[in-house]
């Protein structure tokens, strides 16, 4: 089973998980999801200069921010139970 099976938002094809702002019901949805560190470890993996859609709780553009600051990274890490580089 994937860690996906288990997204709050399984099943919930909408364009709107495509754009590059995230609504209120979107956060609540993001925020209570068991596998929101899952989520965004597998989009914060991915090395693409387009990153669209809301991962994780976040929005492309954080993801970037993420992405440049190690700290927030290892925080994410620790969180996944990961190794920290």
């Amino acid at each position: 089973m994937s860690w996906k099976d288990e997204a709050a938002c399984r099943g919930d094809i909408n364009t709107r998980w495509l754009g590059s702002d995230i609504t209120l019901s979107m956060a609540r949805l993001c925020w209570d999801c068991p596998v929101r560190p899952e989520c965004l470890f597998e989009a914060l993996q991915r090395e693409d200069k387009c990153d669209p859609g809301i991962w994780g709780g976040t929005t492309e553009l954080e993801r970037r921010r993420i992405r440049q600051d190690r700290s927030v990274l290892r925080k994410v890490w620790v969180e996944l139970g990961r190794a920290v580089a």
